[in-house]
Order: C-alpha cells, then structure tokens, then sequence
C-alpha cells in the first residue's frame, strides 16, 4: 500500500473510500496537489468520527478541475448510502437487544459497515448481549439434552443448531449434534421396520402412526413417505371391505327377523365378504 494511504489506516477508513483512493493514487501522485490529498485524508478522518456533514463538506471542497473532483462526488454518495444503512441497522440490532434477541445483536454487529462511529455505538450493545447469549446457549443445551433422553433427536437437533456457534458452548455443539444426527437416523430405521411388522399383518392404522413420526430431514422418509402412500390406499380398501361386508351382514339379520322367506334382496356371501383378503387381496409386505 502507498505511504500516504498507509497513514490513513485501513482500520480507520471505509472499504470503499479505500479502494477508490489506491484507484487514485497514480493520478494523486501525478497530477493532484498534496493540499488535495490532504482534504481527502480529514473527509475520511470526520466520516469515521461520525461527523459526516463535515466529511461530506471536506470532500465536495475539492475543485472541481482537480483530477480526483469526479471520484471524491462519488465518494461522498457512497458514504451516505453506507451511513444510512449503518443507522437502519444500529436501530435494527438496538431493538433487538431490548427485544433481548440475542443473536441478531451479534448478527447486527457482523453487517455493520467499516464505520467506526457506528462500530463504536454498536460494541456496548454486543458485550451486554454475549454473556445472554451464552446463558440462553446453556439452557438450549440442557432442553436438548432432555429431548434426546425422551428418543425426540428431531426437536434435539432443532434445539442445538439454535445455539450460536460464537458462543463457548456453541464450540462443543457439533460433536453433539453430530451423535444426534446419528441417533436420529436408527430411530428412524426402527421406526420403519416396525412399519413394515405392522403393515405385513394388516394393521395399517398402526403401520401408518410409526411412519408418520420419521422426521422428513432423514435419509429413511423417502421411503417412509412411499409406505404411507401404500399403506393409506390399502387402508381405504380395507374400509371399504368391511363396510360392504357389515352392510351385508345387516340386510341379511334384517330378513332373518322379518321371517320372509324369499329369496334374498342381496346375494352376499357374508363369511367372504367378512375378510379383506378376498377377491384375491393379500397384505403381504413389500420392502421397497
């Protein structure tokens, strides 16, 4: 870096105001005087102190048939772009500390622009938030914890990648979350498998509750989600069975007490109709 842009510091100025200024150098040093450079030099000093009326007035100083008058203009309309979204987001991350959501006060302090004045404003809200935040850290953790007690790993793992990873107990989290995942995924496979017990027999009531409580982020749910189709539709069958054969049963106990004795209305066998498995159906599972 020049010496001249080295005494500005890339700390103490905007990124922007810096790229343009290493774009000019070659031109300041040919063509434009020191006096010029200088003014540029206190424009950026002020913007960063948070005296921006002064910075812009610093920089629209320069003459207008100095060779750096286009770039300082431009200069200028970026630093009251950066400042007014530097002061969205300093309200922004304000109210979310009031709001005492922790993390979008560190995520605040992240976005922040290279403004120091507002750097500065934002730090005290930061260092009331981290210990919070590490507290909140903590108590995410011990809920975790108690879920994957209960063989809940979904909601677990939902409670550890809520923890900030910024946070001291943030650094332990991926170990732990990692054996969850894990956990989760056997679960998961039990889960299935007790599916297929009770759809084999039939019982696709209970075959569908175990399926519907394998978590979709899992790589088993692709096929828990094929069963549940499978098994809805053999269900609906059976239903529809049954109920045919209850209503059979029902229009012959109604001609038995009425003592007729004419043929029929219906020619149901009963005992046939009694049984999903007529007709040819058979529940016999099918691992996919």
């Amino acid at each position: 870096m020049p010496p001249l842009l080295k005494r500005i510091g890339v700390g103490a100025a905007s990124s922007n105001a810096i790229a343009i200024l290493i774009g000019l150098y070659a031109l300041l040093n040919a063509s434009a005087s020191r006096s010029e450079f200088d003014i540029l030099q206190k424009a950026i000093k002020h913007y960063q102190a948070g005296d921006l009326e002064e910075a812009i007035a610093l920089a629209e100083s320069i003459p207008s048939d100095s060779l750096i008058y286009e770039q300082s203009l431009n200069t200028v309309q970026q630093w009251q772009q950066q400042w007014q979204s530097a002061e969205a987001l300093f309200k922004a991350t304000e109210q979310a500390f009031y709001q005492e959501r922790w993390s979008d006060v560190l995520e605040g302090y992240h976005k922040m622009p290279s403004i120091g004045y507002w750097q500065k404003k934002m730090e005290p809200l930061v260092n009331k938030a981290k210990p919070r935040l590490e507290a909140e850290a903590q108590g995410l953790l011990k809920q975790a914890y108690k879920q994957a007690l209960a063989q809940d790993f979904s909601n677990a793992i939902a409670l550890l990648e809520q923890i900030h990873p910024e946070t001291r107990t943030g650094a332990k989290v991926q170990a732990k979350l990692k054996e969850y995942q894990q956990k989760q995924q056997i679960r998961a496979e039990y889960l299935l498998q007790e599916a297929y017990e009770q759809g084999g027999q039939g019982n696709f009531i209970k075959a569908l509750v175990y399926l519907s409580q394998i978590p979709k982020e899992t790589p088993t749910y692709q096929k828990a989600r094929i069963k549940i189709a499978e098994y809805s539709r053999k269900q609906h069958l059976k239903e529809e069975v049954e109920r045919q054969a209850a209503l059979a049963r029902a229009v012959l106990e109604k001609q038995r007490q009425s003592g007729f004795n004419q043929k029929p209305l219906l020619n149901v066998n009963v005992e046939s109709s009694r049984s999903p498995l007529n007709h040819g159906l058979q529940w016999q599972e099918v691992n996919h």
